[in-house]
């Protein structure tokens, strides 16, 4: 009886080992591609380009592609620390008014620092979460399709909420892959039109 105890002790002694030896520490770093989906609209072009003395109605793009990079340090298997810079797309609008009409594209680009919470149910997969700060830079590009109207482009920052979840793969070999979505809930202001941008992306990466 004694033996079997002993032997039972060892062998999950020896799974726990297993599994620690399986998490990944330290420093990694990644590349996200993916689709992002606009949270402003054409209102909101149009109360940036009234600030310019044009009145227009706008229809904008909803969706576009996303990309970035990302780095940081897993300090352990259930938390992390990431800095990230991303693409948050490009959406053409256009702006008819009643004697001219205005085109042009907004672009939006994140800088963030964030915490992540990470749930292994498995040896190698993790679901996660992700809180943050993100700095935010807008572009509104606008030209007139006539030169009637007297229009520039503008720009505009903000810093605001970062949110994100979902789930993670861990290779044996150092590599990873993941799935998820971000919310970023501050982009632009009152001289681009001001919203939220959703990222749904797929990343691949690897610790060192």
């Amino acid at each position: 009886m004694k033996k079997k105890l002993v032997a039972a002790v060892l062998a999950l002694s020896s799974g726990v080992a297993a599994a620690q030896s399986a998490e990944k520490t330290g420093w990694y770093a990644g590349l996200d591609l993916g689709y992002s989906r606009l949270g402003l609209s054409g209102g909101d072009i149009d109360g940036a380009l009234a600030n310019q003395g044009f009145a227009g109605s706008t229809s904008i793009d909803q969706s576009d592609k996303s990309y970035g990079i990302n780095g940081g340090f897993r300090i352990n298997r259930n938390f992390a620390a990431e800095l990230a810079w991303e693409s948050l797309g490009s959406y053409a609008y256009n702006s008819p008014g009643a004697t001219d009409t205005i085109n042009g594209k907004l672009k939006a680009s994140a800088v963030s620092l964030s915490a992540l919470g990470f749930y292994p149910f498995t040896r190698n997969w993790s679901a996660y979460g992700k809180l943050g700060l993100a700095r935010t830079s807008t572009d509104l590009r606008a030209g007139s399709s006539t030169g009637a109207s007297a229009v520039s482009n503008a720009s505009g920052s903000g810093t605001g909420l970062l949110l994100g979840a979902g789930l993670a793969y861990d290779f044996d070999g150092g590599y990873y892959v993941k799935g998820g979505w971000d919310r970023y809930d501050h982009v632009g202001d009152a001289s681009t039109g001001k919203g939220s941008i959703d990222l749904y992306q797929i990343g691949v990466g690897m610790h060192f």
